[in-house]
């Protein structure tokens, strides 16, 4: 009897998703391993009953093959498959919810080199990370002798999913005059932005809509200014409203101003918390997100929870505490008041719509972010086997200094203070350690630079500000 066991690549089972480089560190027969055992946990979770699962791909040049061998392996467990196509992530999650999935898995490497690709993973419609990603390599290696056979079906959910996400601009009239510039960066949103522009009542243009995996416009990750030359090229030429940008999923959003200008995640963020009408719920901000932001939404009288960075860590966290809005300073945002709860670039550009669409004047709410003295993200380069270790150092000697109150180390080390704060953090994603510091003055600004610069110097690292202020 054959016996199904394997060993990952270790450096491909991560926090939040699996990935890995096509051909070095990943490989179509891990994909295979990966829907079979995934599989094997989605019959235990589902009491081996019936199970069904939904599969898509983003326009990789590595996906298609990935997504067959993961049916295959999904089918030999037992498990039957409902593949969605080729989609942005959000369409994925839509499926789970909308079809009531036991399990869910996208291949797309997100933002990533155009040579990555991995897995994000839902099990009944809540994420699949952490220990359980780790649990699945555990399996993998001990091994099974399952050997069943699932049956596979196709399905397209876009109609659907259009008519789920245009509801916010239902009777739209004020954005008749607006022009709008969409840069989808050859990802996986293509189809359906060209799909969704149609329908909606202003003029618009979209760029790059041609799926493909070689990136040949520009890298699709919005956070990155660089990658926003030309869409801020074009709405300068045709005198546009708003820009739009996604990653290569469709999972986080960037957005242009009128002035060219990128509005960073947490601000946006803060913008877009403003369409939650019930104030009683909480909002959920990740630790990368301004103390502005806090302090602007509280005086709102919003309740403001700091909480990890990670989609998977705030999707868990808004449903613990009851949360309808939450976002991240990555672009990451989700709303959960009439939605689902996850992070949808292509809803979340609808949402903001709707706010202009009812007279929220974005110019004037900018200006209470305008005199900022603050880093942008920034990494620095560390390795994977010290940079817990040095966040760990750190910490003892931030815990000399700092009553509790002004410390939150529930990633990484933040630090506010009246000043301003700073964050020392470790990403879960890259070998790098993140980096954020906001002084309420320019004095302050170079105050709490000096510390960081300091802290970073007894673990032996150093950063250059100047280029980051």
């Amino acid at each position: 009897m054959k016996k199904y066991k394997h060993i990952f690549h270790p450096s491909i089972l991560r926090e939040y998703d699996i990935r890995g480089i096509i051909n070095e560190t990943l490989f179509e027969k891990d994909a295979f391993m990966i829907g079979y055992y995934f599989g094997l946990i989605c019959k235990e979770n589902n009491f081996n009953n019936v199970t069904n699962i939904v599969i898509s791909m983003d326009g990789r040049l590595s996906s298609p093959n990935l997504k067959k061998q993961t049916k295959l392996g999904i089918c030999k467990s037992g498990c039957n498959v409902i593949d969605l196509g080729l989609n942005p992530t959000p369409i994925l999650y839509f499926g789970s919810h909308n079809l009531n999935a036991d399990g869910a898995i996208q291949i797309t490497g997100s933002h990533n080199p155009k040579d990555y690709n991995g897995f994000k993973m839902m099990i009944k419609n809540e994420p699949f990370f952490g220990k359980d990603i780790q649990n699945l390599g555990k399996k993998a290696k001990s091994g099974s002798t399952i050997n069943m056979s699932g049956n596979i079906e196709s399905l397209d959910l876009h109609e659907k999913y259009i008519q789920k996400i245009m509801m916010p601009l239902f009777k739209s009239k004020n954005l008749k005059d607006k022009k709008i510039i969409w840069d989808c960066g050859n990802g996986a949103t293509g189809d359906i932005i060209n799909k969704i522009v149609k329908l909606m009542p202003c003029k618009n243009i979209v760029l790059y809509s041609e799926i493909d995996g070689n990136f040949p416009n520009h890298h699709p990750d919005p956070s990155n200014e660089n990658n926003l030359v030309k869409l801020k090229q074009e709405m300068k030429r045709q005198n546009a409203d708003f820009g739009f940008a996604f990653d290569g999923d469709g999972d986080r959003v960037g957005v242009v101003n009128n002035k060219l200008e990128l509005i960073a995640g947490d601000i946006l963020t803060t913008f877009l918390a403003q369409s939650i009408s019930n104030k009683k719920y909480p909002i959920i901000l990740d630790v990368k997100s301004s103390q502005k932001c806090k302090k602007f939404l509280e005086n709102l009288d919003y309740e403001v929870l700091i909480w990890k960075t990670g989609h998977s860590h705030i999707k868990n966290k808004m449903k613990k505490i009851n949360s309808k809005f939450a976002g991240e300073m990555s672009g990451h945002i989700f709303f959960g008041d009439t939605y689902y709860g996850y992070d949808d670039a292509i809803y979340s550009s609808m949402r903001f719509l709707a706010l202009i669409e009812n007279n929220f004047n974005l110019d004037e709410f900018l200006n209470h972010f305008k005199n900022n003295f603050c880093t942008p993200e920034i990494k620095i380069k560390c390795s994977d086997d010290r940079k817990f270790d040095i966040i760990e150092n750190l910490k003892l000697k931030i815990q000399n200094k700092y009553s509790t109150k002004h410390c939150n180390f529930i990633d990484g080390i933040r630090i506010d203070l009246d000043i301003g704060w700073y964050l020392i953090r470790a990403s879960n994603t890259e070998n790098s350690l993140i980096i954020r510091i906001d002084g309420n003055t320019k004095e302050n600004f170079v105050n709490l630079s000096k510390e960081v610069k300091a802290l970073l110097k007894s673990e032996q690292l150093s950063i250059n500000y100047n280029s980051q202020v």
